[in-house]
This record gives C-alpha cells, sequence and structure tokens, in this order.
C-alpha cells in the first residue's frame, strides 16, 4: 500500500507562481532533467543555485508554517528532526522517463508544486516498485502534492511527454539525523545508508534505483 498524500490547490500566490514560471535557467533538451536546489537553515544560511537567495528567503517566510503542519499531520514524529529547507526547480524536456523510486531518508517532508506548462503529466504513487496500483496525480498549475517518506512504501515517479518543458518547483522539509528517521521508520541504518549512497551511482550510469 502507498503513503498517505496531502494535495493543495493553488498553493503559492500569485507572484510567487509567475517569478519561478518565467524563471530564467538554461536550456532543456529533449530526453534531458535540470535540477537546481537552494537550502536555507533556521538562520538564513543559505546555498545552491537557480533562484535567487531574496526568493528563498521569501519562500521559506510565507511557506514554512505550512509545510511544517502538513508534515505533523503526516509524520508527527519526524518533525522535531527538522533542520533546513530545500527549494529547487526541475526542469524536464520531452520524452523524459524518471523511475519509480524512493525519496531518500534525508527528506521528512517532500513536495512538488507543478508550475508550467498548461497541461502535463503530474507525480505518479505506487504500492511497490514493481509499479502495482498506480496513483497518478493529474497536473494543474499551482497544485501541490506533499508526502513524507517511508522506507518501501513511498514509491513514485514522473515523466514527460510531448508538450514543452515541464517545471516543477521541489519543496522538501530536511534533516541529516538519518539514524533517528531509521529509529522511527523502525529500518536498519547501515542499509539504508548504503542503498541512497548507491542509488544516484546506478542511476548515472545504468538508468535504474534499488
Amino acid at each position: 500500500m502507498s503513503i498517505n498524500i496531502e494535495i493543495k490547490e493553488d498553493f503559492l500566490s500569485e507572484v510567487d507562481l509567475k517569478e519561478l514560471q518565467f524563471l530564467s535557467l538554461k536550456k532543456t533538451h529533449d530526453k534531458e532533467i535540470n535540477v537546481y536546489v537552494k537550502k536555507i537553515d533556521g538562520k538564513n544560511n543559505i546555498s545552491g543555485n537557480g533562484m535567487s537567495d531574496s526568493t528563498v528567503r521569501r519562500l521559506q517566510e510565507r511557506y514554512h508554517n505550512k509545510a511544517i503542519d502538513l508534515l505533523n499531520k503526516l509524520n508527527p514524529k519526524k518533525t522535531e528532526l527538522y533542520e533546513y529547507s530545500e527549494f529547487g526547480i526541475t526542469d524536464t524536456g520531452t520524452n523524459y522517463n524518471f523511475p519509480i523510486h524512493n525519496d531518500t531518508p534525508n527528506k521528512l517532508l517532500s513536495g512538488v508544486i507543478f508550475l508550467s506548462p498548461g497541461n502535463s503529466t503530474g507525480t505518479k504513487f505506487y504500492d511497490n516498485k514493481k509499479g502495482d496500483g498506480e496513483n497518478s496525480i493529474d497536473w494543474k498549475v499551482n497544485k501541490a502534492v506533499f508526502f513524507s517518506r517511508e522506507e518501501g512504501r513511498s514509491w513514485h515517479s514522473f515523466n514527460n511527454s510531448e508538450n514543452g518543458v515541464r517545471r516543477v518547483l521541489i519543496y522538501n522539509l530536511m534533516t541529516t539525523d538519518i539514524k533517528s528517521v531509521c529509529k522511527i521508520e523502525k529500518i536498519n541504518y547501515l542499509f539504508v545508508k548504503f542503498k541512497h549512497l548507491i542509488n544516484p551511482h546506478l542511476y548515472r550510469f545504468f538508468k535504474f534505483v534499488i
């Protein structure tokens, strides 16, 4: 069985939505994906690339409490582990498919907000890694989809077919305390650490994850 999902319509203000839709980044070609990530912690320390520091500060101020409320609803035991936020833009070219995967354990709350174009493909959730029990979240501009990952349960994927570059805002609440995450999820820390260390390399060279 897949995990609980929270869907929020019109998540961003009109000003924030337009700014992110028209943010100028490098061109994304067919069968290509470009990912830009900014991090911000509780002391407003910022790192990464993509959107401006001022935009990240504004997003943190406007949406952090909403995100914490969602985490409290979806997985309250993880809320106290929060350390920093990630705001990222992911541009996906046409004819690109990202495999079914489980998010890394440092993500306490995973969120995606659909930005552009007007019509595209949303996020797909599954009961298992084989893709059984697909639950496809329809695409709608400014729709937000949030979940709190659980090892072996939060399987999901996305793809882009033929409507131009698919742009989304990724909004994650993060931690570095992986041992406590594993304790909450009742899973083996060493196994999880190995799995999520090797997965980026498996995907880079062989286009699959474990």
